[in-house]
């Protein structure tokens, strides 16, 4: 291909998928060929001690090549999508600079796609009276209640959250009542990168039965600690990084004595939701995504691998 037609924008490679599929995995595989910086777009994983349940890589892979957005924060600090986009993007340009490619890895859709299709997201701190006064009008009047607020104040909104996450609910409003510097803020533009995502799925039995072997893996592995010294810590359950899938169920099993096996069998299930809502955010008929199943690996790497050479991207 000759000079001119090589595309000369920065370069993105993107792996896609629901939880529990093998996107780490590739990722590493992906390392050994190629000089990449991986950016995990998992919101669990940026928190320091909370290695276990966010199914964090381990010290070993997170030695074998560059990572970023991984315990960048402490989990009584708060940690927003703003935030994420911000260095996110300062991560792909800095590894483009210095000839590296980047690697968006991870399971959170709206990381994900904020990064791919270009959000604009308002950098709006936290209200802590408004939340106060939410989180009463959510235990009082229910999910429902906030969700016409929401509606009243910015119906988009709607279209973009997880409307049965509360605390996605409860942020969205307090965007909107930021005004124009929050609601009103263009939504996309030109990402300014090109990129290859490559999505990592099977059929949905066989990942459920991944994702529950995964669970008792990390109950094995220490789980029930990990949450116990956070408690002790000071940590505690109502904090939002605490909501996540697993130290919510293994906090109540040891704050307030639930059943241990009960609270596993909690966790497989908020497991297998969280993996149908993210077939949401990656669908399997988005024409931006190339689809593999986690056996068909060296074919995705392959096609990473010509994709990132300079000759392979336009």
């Amino acid at each position: 291909m000759p000079e001119s037609q090589i595309s000369r924008r920065p370069r993105l490679l993107a792996i896609v998928g629901p939880t529990a599929v093998g996107k780490t995995e590739l990722a590493l595989k992906v390392a050994e060929r190629l000089p990449v910086e991986i950016i995990s777009a998992d919101s669990r994983q940026v928190y320091r001690r909370m290695d276990i349940g966010s199914a964090k890589p381990t010290p070993d892979q997170l030695r074998a090549a560059p990572h970023h957005m991984v315990d960048i924060i402490w989990p009584d600090e708060d940690f927003s999508l703003a935030e994420f986009v911000s260095g996110a993007r300062n991560i792909i340009q800095s590894a483009n600079l210095a000839g590296r490619i980047p690697v968006l890895s991870g399971g959170t859709g709206q990381y994900v796609m904020a990064i791919l299709e270009g959000w604009n997201v308002p950098r709006v701190p936290p209200n802590p009276d408004l939340r106060r006064e939410l989180e009463s009008v959510l235990e009082s009047d229910g999910l429902d209640a906030l969700l016409v607020r929401l509606r009243e104040s910015d119906p988009e909104a709607l279209g973009r959250i997880d409307v049965r996450n509360p605390r996605r609910v409860i942020r969205a409003i307090e965007i909107a009542a930021a005004g124009p510097g929050g609601r009103d803020a263009p939504r996309r533009s030109d990402p300014g990168f090109d990129a290859l995502v490559i999505g990592l799925n099977m059929e949905r039995a066989a990942l459920y039965e991944r994702a529950d072997a995964r669970v008792d893996r990390m109950m094995e592995d220490g789980f029930l600690d990990e949450v116990r010294s956070l408690l002790a810590l000071g940590y505690g359950p109502d904090l939002p990084s605490m909501s996540a899938i697993g130290y919510h169920e293994l906090s109540d099993h040891l704050l307030n004595g639930a059943d241990l096996s009960e609270a596993a069998q909690r966790i497989k299930y908020r497991t297998r939701n969280y993996i149908r809502r993210q077939s949401n955010w990656f669908k399997r008929d988005d024409p931006r995504i190339r689809w593999f199943e986690p056996s068909e690996m060296d074919s995705a790497i392959e096609l990473m691998t010509d994709w990132s050479a300079p000759t392979g991207r336009g």
